[in-house]
């Protein structure tokens, strides 16, 4: 076979590989949501999607990174909201900015809920799933800091440690994600302006006004 066939022919076993990657995801997120995640096998996994045992392995390390990934799925909309970079020139500009990632990270949470129960159940069964979400907010923790950083150069906020702060900030609307989970909490823009208004009456020079959802 000549290298010009085989060049040919890595594209199409890319896509192969990418479809099938998917068909795995989205059955997978079907069994979780029928089954819960504790009934959830890799067995039922491969035989609803008429793939494989072997194949789903050769995908993913188990149900714990499947489920994870289905998990980073759901976030990215909020993944490229934080890659948005982050300029205010003015108090309201940063206010903005906040509320509207706190609001996407509770609208996020209602529209995705029942996967999100899911995932609740695995915290508190998986090390594997802990020690993901962990890193999710260990992301969103440096995110903030960087912003706190920049407030603070820029003359919009006070002089706070920027990662003690971002990481009481983040463990605040994590919080919250679950009680939107749980639906304890259905007012999402009411929760979003009472951590706004701690955010900034706390954290930043002077304090604009609420911004009305």
């Amino acid at each position: 076979m000549t290298l010009e066939k085989n060049n040919s022919r890595r594209p199409r076993r890319y896509l192969r590989s990418r479809i099938t990657r998917k068909l795995i995801l989205d059955t997978a997120l079907d069994v979780f949501l029928t089954e819960g995640y504790a009934k959830t096998t890799i067995a039922k996994i491969s035989d609803q999607a008429k793939v494989g045992y072997g194949t789903v392995y050769s995908h993913f390390k188990g149900k714990d990174d499947i489920l994870n990934k289905v998990v980073d799925n759901v976030l990215v909309e909020f993944y490229n909201l934080l890659e948005v970079p982050f300029a205010p020139k003015t108090l309201e500009d940063a206010r903005s900015a906040y509320y509207e990632l706190i609001l996407t990270s509770f609208r996020l949470a209602e529209q995705h809920r029942p996967i999100m129960k899911v995932y609740q159940q695995a915290l508190g069964q998986s090390d594997s799933i802990s020690g993901h979400w962990y890193g999710v907010k260990a992301h969103f923790i440096e995110s903030s800091a960087r912003s706190f950083t920049y407030a603070q150069e820029k003359g919009l906020a006070q002089e706070f440690d920027v990662q003690l702060g971002a990481k009481a900030y983040i463990l605040l609307v994590d919080r919250f994600i679950w009680e939107v989970v749980n639906e304890r909490e259905q007012d999402l823009d009411r929760i979003a302006n009472i951590i706004i208004d701690m955010l900034f009456h706390g954290f930043f020079k002077n304090q604009p006004k609420s911004k009305k959802g």
